[in-house]
């Protein structure tokens, strides 16, 4: 690219530079009306669309970009076009859906029976805990009552509204029980919903594990109970054979505890565990519009979380690279500004905290003059390389990766990772003498 103008395409620099600036002092975290104060907003829609709009236009005009405006898109489905997580339950009665949903959102928000199935009739409903928000299908237990038509009636609920993902749940202590009858039902109903976007994806969940032997020691963790875990395991053995048989599919099988009591809302016992194992499985099922909305629903997902938030991080770095080698003095500054705040405004709202909507700019005021002298410098430093023929644009790239690279690495450290301002501050510093990945500072071959 070789034109140094005002103007790149459609992407008008001054317009950029008013609307950088607008959102340097906003921090992109505008809350809407309707939202509590203490709530985390999502990244405002319109003004992360136009960023990332101006940013493929941008990108468009340089050599060597297509792979950035790949993920761009990606970015933009994430953020812009997110969704709730539809989630479709299935098992018998008593395998634990009910418990399952209100474990993974950590509020008692749906019934659970142990004798009597609470769910008369397949619905779909929104499980929403504080902005946080899951589409689920409530079933009733499959070969329940002898009622063969449960089978219609859970099908036409999937055609209705196809599940990003199913989840077919097995009580522990009944993977060797009449397991191939219950298969075969799934089977069925998996493939009533199978169409040009091919099958749904599946993840098969063991439930109620601390009924497994020793009983006497049920309260998880079970990192140092041998005993325990060698009894989970050979559970999980099990019905990934009768899975493989029966399927002729290889699956992804966790096994969890969702068992918690609830007083007034709260829970006074807790015993989930291997929950953010579930949630990663879940997450790598879902489409790219459904992903963050997961990562925030589900309470124990802090690998997913993370995984979401880095994976803005590396995005947007990506992006810095390209953007900071053109030759246009002005266009980086103009560009990088709210490619970086709506990457940290995307970081925060992954984090599902109640952290309210100023909640970027008292961060960056925390985190003081560590992170804003060196955003500051590297933006003075790659203007000046930028006048170095040859070799300048390049290093000015990796400069300006740099910059963004360490500005999100401190922030995932700070808002999903929970570290101090402190241990943030130093994650910067060391990020930026690090340098990130060298996949994210590639050029298209």
């Amino acid at each position: 690219m070789t034109e140094a103008t005002g103007s790149v395409g459609r992407l008008n620099i001054p317009a950029v530079c008013v609307r950088s600036l607008a959102v340097s002092q906003a921090r992109r975290t505008i809350a809407p009306t309707s939202m509590a104060s203490d709530q985390s907003p999502p990244p405002d829609t319109r003004d992360a669309a136009q960023t990332l709009d101006d940013l493929e236009e941008l990108l468009k005009r340089i050599p060597g970009a297509q792979k950035v405006i790949n993920e761009l898109r990606d970015l933009r489905a994430l953020l812009v076009g997110r969704r709730a997580p539809r989630v479709a339950v299935l098992g018998r009665r008593g395998s634990g859906k009910s418990s399952l949903g209100n474990a993974l959102l950590g509020r008692e928000l749906l019934t659970v029976g142990a004798v009597e199935d609470t769910t008369v009739a397949p619905t779909w409903i929104d499980l929403a805990v504080q902005g946080r928000q899951v589409r689920w299908l409530d079933t009733p237990g499959l070969r329940a009552g002898a009622r063969p038509e449960r089978r219609e009636e859970i099908a036409r609920a999937l055609q209705a509204e196809r599940p990003d993902v199913l989840l077919w749940l097995f009580k522990a202590s009944q993977v060797d029980a009449g397991v191939d009858e219950d298969l075969a039902e799934l089977v069925v109903l998996r493939a009533a919903i199978t169409g040009v976007d091919g099958p749904v994806p599946v993840v098969v969940v063991i439930t109620k594990v601390d009924e497994l032997p020793p009983t006497e020691r049920r309260a998880p963790p079970y990192d140092c109970d041998t005993a325990k875990r060698a009894a989970i395991q050979r559970a999980r053995d099990a019905l990934r054979g009768h899975v493989q048989r029966v399927t002729g599919l290889e699956l992804p099988i966790v096994a969890v505890c969702t068992w918690q009591r609830f007083v007034e809302e709260s829970a006074v016992t807790d015993w989930r565990w291997n929950l953010d194992a579930l949630a990663m499985e879940i997450h790598q099922a879902l489409p790219v519009s459904a992903q963050i909305e997961a990562a925030r629903a589900f309470e124990r997902a802090r690998t997913v979380r993370r995984k979401v938030a880095m994976r803005l991080v590396g995005t947007a770095t990506s992006v810095s690279f390209v953007v900071g080698a053109t030759p246009l003095p002005i266009a980086d500054l103009a560009v990088l500004i709210p490619l970086q705040s709506t990457m940290l405004a995307g970081i925060v709202y992954a984090s599902g905290r109640s952290l309210g909507p100023r909640a970027v700019s008292e961060w960056l005021a925390v985190m003081g003059a560590t992170v804003g002298a060196g955003v500051g410098l590297r933006e003075a430093v790659r203007a000046a390389l930028k006048l170095i023929p040859g070799v300048g644009a390049t290093i000015s790239g990796a400069v300006a990766a740099t910059g963004t690279w360490a500005l999100g690495v401190a922030a995932v450290r700070y808002f999903i990772d929970g570290a101090s301002a402190i241990e943030a501050r130093a994650d910067f510093v060391a990020a930026a003498a690090e340098g990130p990945p060298p996949d994210l500072t590639k050029p298209d071959e």
